[in-house]
């Protein structure tokens, strides 16, 4: 009787920890997939945003400042606030402020000078290293 009820024990305990091992196993990939879906949402506004910016400097330059671009770059920057940190958000944010003004001003004719427009440039490609690092991809020098 004695070994009959250690390998109905044992078998048992088998069956328990392969089901428990499964259920890490599942919730793991379930994160995975998470964390997958994420950063794809994350790559995806990201680049709607910086294309939007670029737009949005095509039309100042013409003169022919229709909104459209704006109204793109508002909405992807409010992505970006639900799906990435405050590090993140915020430059996102305070760079749509300053292209907004700068590229009305250059719309307008008013003579924005060579350096704001620069400085706007500057900080997109600081913009675009912060959205790099938070996709995890390696900066290049």
């Amino acid at each position: 009787m004695g070994p009959v009820v250690v390998g109905v024990i044992g078998t048992l305990l088998g069956v328990l920890i392969g089901g428990v091992l499964q259920q890490v196993q599942a919730s793991r990939m379930r994160k995975w997939q998470r964390a997958d879906s994420l950063s794809n949402a994350k790559q995806s506004v990201y680049a709607e945003f910086l294309r939007a910016i670029s737009a949005s400097y095509a039309q100042a330059l013409s003169g022919q400042r229709s909104r459209s671009e704006d109204a793109n770059l508002l909405a992807a920057t409010a992505e970006i606030e639900i799906l990435s940190s405050r590090e993140v958000s915020k430059p996102a944010r305070d760079l749509v402020d300053m292209v907004m003004r700068v590229h009305a001003e250059i719309a307008d004719d008013v003579g924005v000078a060579t350096t704001v427009v620069e400085d706007v440039d500057r900080q997109r490609h600081k913009i675009i290293e912060l959205f790099k690092a938070d996709l995890g991809i390696e900066a290049h020098p």
